[in-house]
C-alpha cells in the first residue's frame, strides 16, 4: 500500500528528524556517564516539537478531495419557509 505525502510535508518531517538528531548527538556530547549516552526523550521532545511549528507555520495542508467524474456537483437540497412568528406575546391585550 503506497501512501501519498506531499513534498512540503515530507520536507518538514525529514527537518523535525534532522532537529531531533541533532539534539540526540548533542546530549550525547555532553553526557556525564560512561559510556556517554544521549537523552532519547529530549531528541524525540525536539523533534516533535519542531514538527508542530514547522507544520504550523508552514501549513501542512490537506490532501485534496476527489470530487469524481464531472467536478464537483450543485445541491438540490431545499430548505423550508419558516412562518413569522412574534417573539414576544404583545402586552398592551392582556391589561387586568
Amino acid at each position: 500500500m503506497t501512501v501519498p505525502i506531499d513534498a512540503g510535508a515530507g520536507l518538514i518531517f525529514i527537518a523535525s528528524c534532522v532537529v531531533g538528531y541533532a539534539v540526540r548527538r548533542h546530549t550525547r556530547k555532553t553526557s556525564t556517564t560512561l559510556p556517554p549516552t544521549g537523552d532519547i526523550g529530549a531528541a524525540f521532545t525536539a523533534g516533535a516539537t519542531a514538527l508542530a511549528a514547522l507544520a504550523f507555520l508552514f501549513g501542512a495542508s490537506a490532501p485534496a478531495v476527489d470530487a469524481g467524474p464531472g467536478g464537483p456537483q450543485p445541491s438540490t437540497a431545499v430548505t423550508p419557509a419558516v412562518p413569522d412568528a412574534p417573539s414576544h406575546p404583545s402586552t398592551s391585550e392582556a391589561s387586568p
